[in-house]
């Protein structure tokens, strides 16, 4: 297609693993080993394949998010879209000038200064000398450097490199601008006005491929993502579906990890042991993964070593910074279990958790309701990630419904609703009424 600015066809990328030829002497070793039979990247032994006929095309205007767990391939997409790496197969096609994003100081001298830096950095993005002299004010108002810009970069933080490296790119005015994870160094207000800076760019006509863990920021710009896994296109769609797709795969991984994970997860008391603390959807499948208005029920395992007639179970939900969000305990609701030697699953079943999208923690407590004293009291280590799908709206996702008045004909939109005449009271105690005009 002619729109196609973005092309990636039947691309694979490898990296050979182990010891690289640095040295005459390691190259002479090499060939030595390859003659007698030694691992060599012909047999594949020493052979890495990031990717693996990759195919995906972005046209013009287009925000594509790309997203999946690390080592993936993600970075070696964009790295291959930068002109960095050069593909062992297949064809990569990129039209019209490219900013990218994705390193820490890629493209930076530690010993010049930050002015000199910008010209350098923006001379190798493409622009001229005369362009970039006339949005230098431009370019360092925002990324906020201005006390610093005649410091050499070596001295920077790896905020300020970040800060002073997406400025420049997003002021080449690019037609396609590359954006990798790096954004995730910088301070909360400056990532807010980068989104912002790509929301304008893409609604400029910049195709924009977007690189990032941060599921809501690539939902807020990306109407379109990948799941990569493993070097290949696992999943592509809408932004939000493929957002659901891939918080399902690594729900589905986090669940059916080796025994000796499981192992480890389990939490010791003197009186109890937490076996395991799990989730189970609407559908009746384990899960680490849900969404907000969906059925989950909590499966605690636990085992018994001394009786404990009368036991109090409680759960605590948090987010991974945040206050206790939710507590659910069994004695408040006036429920005690009968705590008898040998293992046991008590379940506790929630229509939906309202909740903005996001990563929760839970943890578990136990108690004698006879003596009061603590039996078990776990960290908080058993994760849930609840999808919101979008509907964000504060720390709760409720349901809510909109409506809006019909207004009779000729009369004015939205006017507020008036009553037909104005009563007050005068000094004498008289009640008056005046009409309303």
């Amino acid at each position: 297609m002619c729109d196609t600015v973005v092309s990636l066809s039947k691309v694979s990328k490898r990296f050979r693993l182990g010891a690289t030829h640095d040295s005459l002497r390691d190259l002479l070793a090499g060939g030595i080993r390859r003659i007698f039979g030694g691992p060599s990247e012909q047999n594949g032994q020493s052979v890495f394949w990031a990717l693996r006929d990759l195919n995906f095309a972005v046209r013009r205007g287009d925000a594509l998010g790309i997203i999946g767990p690390n080592g993936a391939g993600k970075s070696t997409v964009l790295r291959l879209l930068a002109g960095i790496l050069r593909p062992d197969g297949g064809e990569v096609v990129v039209k019209g000038r490219t900013a990218a994003l994705i390193e820490v100081g890629a493209g930076f001298h530690g010993d010049l200064t930050g002015r000199e830096n910008v010209f350098l950095n923006g001379a190798i993005l493409g622009m001229t000398r005369e362009e970039i002299r006339r949005k230098l004010d431009a370019i360092v108002s925002f990324a906020g450097l201005e006390r610093f810009l005649d410091m050499p970069v070596k001295r920077y933080s790896s905020g300020m490199y970040a800060r002073l490296g997406f400025s420049i790119a997003a002021h080449v005015d690019p037609d396609v601008l590359l954006v990798d994870e790096v954004l995730s160094v910088g301070d909360a207000v400056f990532r807010l006005r980068c989104l912002e800076r790509m929301r304008e760019l893409v609604g400029r006509g910049t195709t924009l491929v977007f690189v990032t863990h941060d599921m809501d920021q690539m939902r807020s710009i990306c109407g379109r993502a990948l799941v990569l896994e493993r070097g290949s296109v696992s999943y592509g769609g809408p932004a939000r579906d493929a957002i659901g797709y891939y918080l399902g795969a690594m729900s589905r991984a986090y669940v059916h990890r080796p025994p000796d994970l499981i192992e480890g997860d389990q939490r010791q008391g003197d009186g109890i042991e937490v076996i395991n603390l799990r989730f189970v959807n609407g559908g009746g499948d384990e899960a680490v993964w849900i969404r907000s208005q969906e059925q989950v029920r909590a499966e605690l395992t636990f085992r018994v070593r001394r009786p404990i007639p009368r036991l109090i179970v409680e759960l605590n939900m948090r987010a991974s910074l945040s206050e206790n969000l939710l507590s659910i305990n069994s004695g408040r609701d006036d429920l005690v279990f009968d705590g008898t030697v040998g293992q046991h699953t008590v379940s506790l079943v929630f229509p939906r958790l309202p909740l903005s999208g996001g990563q929760y923690f839970w943890n578990v407590r136990m108690w004698d309701a006879d003596s009061g004293a603590a039996e078990v009291d776990t960290p908080f280590r058993f994760p849930l990630v609840i999808d919101d799908e979008g509907r964000k709206t504060g720390a709760l996702c409720l349901e809510h419904e909109w409506s809006i008045a019909e207004q009779p004909p000729g009369a004015a939109a939205f006017a507020p609703a008036q009553p037909a005449e104005l009563t007050y009271v005068g000094e004498e105690g008289q009640r008056e009424s005046m009409p309303l005009r």
